[in-house]
């Protein structure tokens, strides 16, 4: 059990855990359960994770009277790296917003309690849940590493509290950002097909035109012309956007990734299909102003999910289907949802330039470099 611990732990001041093994470490945050850092144990210790560059707080220590410094919003007070949204994916109805929910639910504001942990000479474990009470939902993860492997694997189930069925959107809301994140430098690949940008102004400025369908890396560009979604181009100062990519509807799995040559890291996501047929591409390139952005953060999500667009449930169930798949999902009453990806930080060399392929395999995955 060399190198293998699950341990109580800090970030930032913050109360976490880490998972560990002789390859990586992994820490996950009490609060919100984000995941928010992935570094690996030897040189280069990259963390690829968006840290903001403000000060995050434990969502239960927010106060709505000290919260104009996080726009209002606990869940930017406290998020940090990869969040998981459930229940809604994006914004709370305009009544939910009355009665003080925020962005992407419950989950990313929740207070996680420890629900297990294991070391064995074959696996870490670490256990892990929240409660969700106005979702009528109760969560549970479990993030398990193995000896010598580059790679978390985390399984989620979602559990029905309430005497009734209920529609919900969820994603696996992963964030990149600087040093990782480097524009010109970072590229992004996946096993998309068919794209979407965002059905109405997103940010500004925009890179993207509004609502126009596209193929992977091909963005349809603002001005006319084609932008290639494998990178933030260094031409633009400042955007803000988001388009939805469908994963190849040929395949059974699925499998989005990040490189940065330069500092030779790659952060992979893989992933079963039929959980997410979608990753959302956030680009947040210095376009907000307001509190607590300030015009200073760099970040990218890779955002897995069961819909398309980051704009909340009612416009989900609305869309109905997309390219041949529904946009929601579905929790029978007293019912259960278990979803799993596995999330993967590898060594690269200096000339890679992009990842063709990821594949399972017997130990772990396979995957393809563009040099």
């Amino acid at each position: 059990m060399a190198g293998m611990s699950v341990a109580d732990g800090r970030w930032r001041g913050r109360r976490a855990w880490t998972v560990a093994n002789d390859v990586l470490s992994l820490t996950v945050l009490q609060g919100g359960g984000h995941l928010a850092s992935l570094v690996l144990a030897e040189a280069p210790r990259v963390n690829p994770l968006w840290t903001p560059a403000w000060r995050t707080i434990e969502p239960w220590e927010y106060r709505s009277a000290s919260g104009r410094r996080w726009g209002g919003s606990p869940l930017l007070a406290s998020a940090a790296g990869h969040l998981l949204c459930l229940g809604h994916f994006g914004p709370p109805s305009p009544a939910e917003a009355q009665r003080g929910r925020d962005g992407h639910g419950e989950a990313p504001v929740a207070r996680w309690r420890l629900l297990g942990r294991e070391v064995t000479p074959r696996h870490g474990r670490l256990r892990i849940g929240c409660d969700l009470p106005v979702a009528g939902m109760a969560v549970s993860r479990a993030l398990t590493v193995r000896p010598g492997s580059h790679i978390v694997e985390i399984v989620t189930e979602v559990r029905s509290t309430v005497d009734r069925d209920q529609p919900y959107t969820m994603s696996e809301h992963g964030t990149v950002g600087a040093p990782f994140l480097e524009k010109g430098v970072t590229f992004f690949d996946s096993s998309a097909g068919e794209g979407r940008t965002y059905p109405s102004a997103f940010g500004a400025p925009q890179r993207l035109r509004t609502d126009a369908a596209f193929r992977w890396p091909d963005g349809p560009g603002a001005d006319g012309g084609t932008v290639d979604l494998r990178t933030l181009g260094r031409a633009w100062r400042a955007n803000s956007d988001f388009s939805a990519q469908h994963m190849d509807p040929a395949r059974e799995d699925a499998w989005a990734s990040a490189v940065n040559p330069r500092l030779g890291v790659m952060l992979a996501y893989h992933w079963r299909r039929r959980d997410f047929p979608w990753v959302g591409n956030w680009e947040e390139n210095r376009a907000r102003r307001a509190p607590p952005w300030h015009g200073r953060e760099l970040a990218r999500g890779i955002e897995l999910a069961n819909t398309p667009f980051p704009d909340g449930l009612e416009a989900a169930l609305r869309r109905g289907r997309l390219h041949g798949d529904r946009t929601w999902g579905w929790l029978p009453a007293r019912g259960a949802a278990k979803t799993a990806f596995r999330l993967a930080i590898l060594p690269v060399e200096r000339r890679v330039r992009g990842v063709a392929d990821i594949r399972p395999a017997a130990n772990g995955l396979n995957v393809d470099f563009m040099m």
